[in-house]
């Protein structure tokens, strides 16, 4: 399953996995996992030679809300819209590829760990973290050629 890769000798899954760093912060699984995931959803993982790469397109306008996001703070009502708009973005126009699935998985779960932390304070700190995630696997994804 393209979610899932092998780090130091342990086989890891990010829709598992990305809860834990968005709630206790980014380690340098977390940056392989990106690595790994990027490179699978730029379809140039030769493991994964069949799979359906994801476009640029289908992503932009969730990191440009990420990005704005960061610039004005952290805003819960207008992070909470994440959600639907990444489920749009990569189910639209019946083009559901399999990068764009695993994309929405491991990003949902993301958003949900985010959303789930007891005060606004934890809330904005886990944002971050969902912020810099997100800013890793897209710079893997474009630098494996993802278009």
């Amino acid at each position: 399953m393209p979610t899932q890769f092998r780090i130091n000798g342990q086989e890891i899954d990010g829709r598992d996995k990305v809860v834990e760093w968005i709630c206790n912060g980014l380690n340098k699984e977390a940056i392989l996992f990106a690595e790994k995931f990027g490179k699978c959803l730029a379809g140039r993982d030769p493991e994964h030679r069949k799979y359906n790469a994801l476009t640029t397109s289908q992503i932009r306008n969730i990191y440009g809300e990420v990005t704005r996001m960061r610039m004005k703070g952290f805003d819960p009502a207008a992070f909470l819209l994440l959600k639907p708009r990444l489920v749009y973005a990569t189910s639209r126009s019946g083009n559901r590829t399999d990068g764009s699935i695993d994309f929405k998985e491991v990003f949902v779960r993301a958003i949900d760990a985010v959303l789930e932390a007891e005060d606004e304070n934890e809330q904005a700190q886990r944002f971050e973290r969902f912020a810099d995630f997100f800013e890793a696997v897209l710079a893997y994804h474009r630098a494996h050629g993802g278009k």
